[in-house]
């Protein structure tokens, strides 16, 4: 460095020396160090090979591990959907699928087991009238016709709609009245 240089920079020239000796000994261990991993790495791929992980009599192939894992996870469901079926099928209340007092009583002449001549069928038509529910907690219009029909079918759903007026089917609140034709 010129001597101007060092003036400018209040840097001695001692200082200067120290530093240019101590980048030259960097240098020198950079290059030490990198020769030493360098040699530290064949020594480990030198152990590493002669390691050798050697397979065992009883391991079991990946195939066998899918194959058990596949059917526990069958088995799992099928036991989880039967459960939940059985729990549904507690949960369905009971009580609302007996005919109310007042149908059974008008009713009760009319059922026989016994098969009736064509021509008493045909003079006593048999008028079933609409039914009145009320909308319960939990109900939607699907359930309702399950209830009443039997089974679902969206002509009935349609009728249902109909006779109550009904815009949106899933508008439903509890305690509304609906009148669910029977015929």
């Amino acid at each position: 460095m010129k001597s101007t240089t060092l003036r400018r920079s209040n840097i001695t020239r001692e200082k200067v020396a120290m530093m240019e000796s101590l980048s030259r000994y960097n240098r020198q261990h950079q290059d030490e160090d990198f020769y030493k991993s360098q040699n530290k790495t064949r020594e480990l791929d030198v152990l590493w090979q002669s390691f050798g992980v050697k397979p065992q009599k009883n391991e079991k192939a990946p195939q066998v591990y899918f194959v058990t894992g596949l059917i526990l996870g069958v088995i799992a469901t099928l036991a989880i959907t039967t459960v939940v079926s059985l729990l549904i099928n507690l949960s369905t209340p009971k009580d609302e699928l007996v005919i109310p007092k007042k149908q059974a009583i008008e009713s009760a002449g009319k059922f026989s087991f016994i098969p009736a001549d064509s021509a008493a069928v045909k003079s006593s038509p048999v008028t079933l009238s609409n039914e009145e529910y009320t909308v319960k907690e939990g109900d939607t219009l699907e359930s309702i016709v399950i209830r009443f029909y039997g089974s679902f079918d969206m002509s009935k759903v349609n009728a249902i709609q109909s006779t109550n007026k009904m815009a949106n089917p899933n508008a439903l609140s509890i305690g509304q009245k609906l009148i669910i034709p029977m015929n």
